[in-house]
C-alpha cells in the first residue's frame, strides 16, 4: 500500500506520540522557560525524544496509541468535529453488495479531507427500497460479482488504505443463521476477499466485526473466516440502561465492562479456535444512554485510560445515533456525553492523526 508504506516509513524514522509515562521527568517538572531545547521540536517539526519508537504497520496498527473515530449521525462529520473540537480518525459507513458505486461521494469527500473510511458492505440489496435482504448462498454463487469487482476496482485506485467489512454483527440475533448459515457467511466472507484480490485491491483492510454480546460467544467459532480473510478484528462496547429496545437492562456497564469479555474470549479462547489474538482491534461502536450527568461524562472520560490497559485495541468508534426515545446515543443530544467524548478525544493516547498524515505526506514526497 503507497500511503500505508509511507506511514510505516516515516514513523518508524519520526513516530507519533508515546502514552505518557506516569512519573515526569526532571525537565517535564520545571517551568516550560527553563526546559531544554528538545522539547520545542515538535515545534520545529521534528520529532520529541518520546516520539522516536512509534510505527504504524502495514494495515495501518499505531505502535504507541489508537485511531479516534465515530459513526457520525445523519452521516455529518464535520458536525461531529465541530461539537467535540477534534477530527475524526475513521468513520464508518454503510453500503450494500448491490451497489457497484462504492465507495461513493461521500467516502471520496472524507478520505479527500484527511479520514480513513471503513464501510460495512451489507448482505442488502440498498438499490431496492427497504433493503432486502441477500442470501449467503446468491453471494458465493457469484451473483454479486460485476458490482463486488466495480467496488474492488475503485478502491484499488484510491492507492490509500481502505478498511472494508461484510456483513457486520452476523452473530446478533437478528442476523444469525438469518441470511444463511454461519458456513455460509465464511464463505460469503472469502469469496469477496478473494474477488477484491484479484482484482487488485490490496489496500483494503479486513476487519471482522461482531456484537462482542456475552452471550454469543458460542457463535464466534463458527463465523471465523480465517486469519488470511481478517487484518483486525472488532466488536462493540455499549452501556444500554433504560434502552427501551433492550429488555430489563437497568444496571449499567462501564466502557471497560463492556470491552472486557470479547477481548478476554479472544485471547484466551481464540486461539483453540484458529483465531490469532494478536491481530489489532477495533471497538467498531461503543456509546451509554443518558445515565445521569456525572456518569454520562465520566462513562466517556474513562475511554483512554482503559484503552492503555488493553494493549491490542488500536480503534475505536463512536455510534453517534438514535434507535429509540430511550436507546439515544448522539453526543449532541446530551451536554455531558458530548463534553465526555470532547474530553476523551484530546487524550494524547487517542489523539494520533495529525503528526501522523504530516509524516505520510513528508515521505509520500520523497519516493
Amino acid at each position: 500500500m503507497a500511503v500505508a508504506g509511507a506511514l510505516l516509513l516515516a514513523l518508524g524514522l519520526a513516530g507519533v506520540g508515546d502514552a505518557p509515562s506516569d512519573a515526569a521527568t526532571p525537565a517535564e517538572s520545571q517551568p516550560p522557560e527553563s526546559q531544554p531545547a528538545h522539547r520545542s521540536a515538535p515545534l520545529l517539526g521534528m520529532p520529541s525524544s518520546r516520539e522516536i519508537h512509534c510505527t504504524v504497520s502495514d494495515i495501518l496498527e499505531p505502535s504507541c496509541g489508537v485511531w479516534w473515530g465515530a459513526s457520525p449521525y445523519g452521516d455529518d462529520v464535520r458536525a461531529l468535529e465541530s461539537a467535540v473540537g477534534r477530527d475524526m480518525d475513521i468513520v464508518y459507513t454503510w453500503r450494500g453488495i448491490d451497489q457497484p458505486n462504492v465507495p461513493g461521494d461521500r467516502e471520496l469527500r472524507m478520505i479527500a479531507e484527511g479520514r480513513f473510511v471503513h464501510t460495512n458492505i451489507e448482505a442488502r440489496r440498498f438499490t431496492r427500497p427497504g433493503h432486502p435482504d441477500i442470501s449467503y448462498r446468491s453471494i458465493i454463487n457469484g451473483e454479486f460479482d460485476s458490482s463486488l469487482r466495480s467496488q474492488a476496482r475503485a478502491i484499488a485506485e484510491l492507492d490509500v488504505p481502505y478498511f472494508v467489512t461484510f456483513d457486520h454483527e452476523a452473530d446478533g440475533k437478528n442476523r444469525y443463521n438469518k441470511r444463511g448459515t454461519p458456513a455460509q457467511f465464511v464463505r460469503s466472507w472469502q469469496h469477496i476477499v478473494d474477488l477484491y484480490r484479484s482484482e487488485g485491491a490490496d489496500n483494503v483492510i479486513w476487519v471482522w466485526n461482531v456484537t462482542g454480546w456475552p452471550g454469543n460467544m458460542n457463535r464466534l467459532p463458527g463465523l471465523w473466516p480465517g486469519n488470511n480473510y481478517v487484518d483486525w478484528i472488532s466488536w462493540e462496547a455499549y452501556n444500554m440502561t433504560g434502552c427501551d429496545k433492550m429488555n430489563n437492562w437497568t444496571h449499567v456497564d462501564s466502557f471497560e465492562d463492556a470491552l472486557a469479555p470479547t477481548y478476554e474470549w479472544i485471547q484466551e479462547e481464540g486461539p483453540k479456535h484458529g483465531i490469532d489474538p494478536t491481530k489489532p482491534v477495533m471497538i467498531g461502536e461503543m456509546g451509554t444512554t443518558n445515565i445521569g450527568p456525572r456518569e454520562t461524562l465520566k462513562w466517556y472520560t474513562d475511554v483512554p485510560d482503559v484503552l492503555k490497559r488493553y494493549e491490542r485495541v488500536r480503534a475505536v468508534k463512536l455510534w453517534d445515533s438514535k434507535v429509540g426515545d430511550g436507546c439515544d446515543f448522539r453526543i449532541q443530544a446530551n451536554e455531558y456525553a458530548r463534553r465526555g467524548f470532547e474530553l476523551a478525544g484530546q487524550d494524547p493516547y487517542v489523539n494520533l492523526p495529525e503528526r501522523v498524515r504530516r509524516l505520510a505526506e513528508y515521505a509520500a514526497t520523497r519516493d
